[in-house]
């Protein structure tokens, strides 16, 4: 059977590989199916080389640093035509601006990636770079919720925008939780994380009202990674909450997935423009539950009443009622933990990932 001839365009600047191990999983585990012949190009320092080197891929570097870089485009375009390429698969929005005009008039079957609403017009011209592209033949979104908000914006085919859960691998999560008792100096209390880039959208000042709303004589500890704790903005988060004092700004960590697991709730109160949330997958992946907000993706990850608990975005008393409810119910929540921990592994395993995205590249190239 002939192979299908897969170009992978991506970009990644961080030295940690657990933001981009789903993406690296989905990669590799292509490779291995044996129905597809895998080349991979991304920037000169991406994490990701030697993780798909030692697999065996192709791997070819580009700087991919501009939205339209002519250098770029007849780099892609020249590898379609030598490789006799199927399948064009760009994993962001770089890779989407430049390959996918690179793929105008040749056969490649052009796919995009998407990870979050919002961001896109049709009375924007910049969306026509990426998720409005004419050259586009198929949008793989990580949420079924993203899929929805965006075939709002396409013209024409609508079921152009499809949906693909990201993959997360059991392996992953078998570090022990981060020691925390720099911070923590009650070993009883019920501690909460939240791990977030911490945008105004990640909803820190919902959390840090909900804090606020609840009991005085209350025994928690909360963890922000992602906090810099030396920013005047975060100092005055950790006030706005009522208990500055248990309020811990970690700063950047890169075992956040270890940190969650030494938790017992994890919280991500998004206001809006929400994707498939690693940190939340990464959580359950340890077997401790999540309460979000219901927005973009979220409500796909959480099952209300059984993994966890969604609440309306920006409702500091929904969110604080939520807390309360498991910080009571200390076993409620040990279950929920175990719930999530089963769904994850069911729901949300590279296997799927890898099997819908393979369906994807046949039916098109069929």
């Amino acid at each position: 059977m002939k192979k299908i001839k897969l170009l992978a365009v991506t970009h990644h600047s961080r030295n940690n590989i657990n933001p981009i191990r789903p993406e690296a999983a989905q990669i590799i585990g292509l490779h291995k199916s044996g129905v597809v012949d895998v080349t991979v190009i991304c920037n000169p320092k991406s994490t990701l080389i030697p993780h798909l080197e030692k697999e065996g891929i192709d791997v070819l570097t580009d700087p991919l640093d501009q939205k339209i870089s002519r250098s770029t485009i007849i780099k892609i375009r020249r590898l379609l035509k030598e490789k006799k390429i199927d399948v064009l698969h760009l994993f962001n929005n770089i890779a989407c601006s430049n390959g996918a005009t690179a793929a105008i008039g040749t056969d490649a079957k052009v796919i995009a990636y998407r990870g979050q609403t919002g961001n896109v017009s049709r009375f924007d011209p910049s969306s026509y770079l990426v998720m409005l592209h004419p050259r586009l033949d198929k949008i793989i979104c990580v949420a079924k919720a993203i899929e929805e908000d965006l075939r709002g914006h396409l013209w024409g085919n609508k079921s152009k925008a499809t949906t693909v859960y990201k993959g997360h691998d059991r392996s992953w999560y078998q570090n022990e939780p981060a020691n925390i008792e720099r911070y923590v100096k009650n070993s009883s209390s019920f501690k909460l994380s939240m791990v977030a880039n911490l945008r105004p959208r990640k909803g820190l000042d919902v959390f840090m009202d909900a804090l606020a709303l609840l009991p005085k004589e209350i025994n928690i500890d909360v963890l922000l990674v992602g906090a810099d704790p030396t920013s005047e903005k975060i100092k005055a988060m950790q006030e706005r909450s009522g208990m500055p004092t248990r309020v811990h700004a970690l700063g950047y960590r890169e075992d956040a997935p270890e940190v969650a697991a030494a938790s017992d709730l994890m919280i991500l109160p998004t206001t809006k423009r929400e994707g498939l949330c690693r940190a939340v997958l990464e959580a359950n992946s340890y077997g401790v539950p999540a309460i979000v907000s219901d927005t973009g993706g979220n409500a796909e990850l959480v099952k209300h009443g059984d993994s966890g608990l969604v609440v309306p975005p920006s409702d500091p008393q929904a969110l604080a009622d939520a807390i309360y409810t498991l910080y009571q119910d200390r076993e409620l929540c040990a279950q929920y933990g175990k719930n999530a921990l089963r769904r994850v592994r069911e729901k949300f395993n590279v296997e799927q990932g890898v099997k819908k995205t393979l369906s994807i590249y046949k039916e098109l190239t069929n």
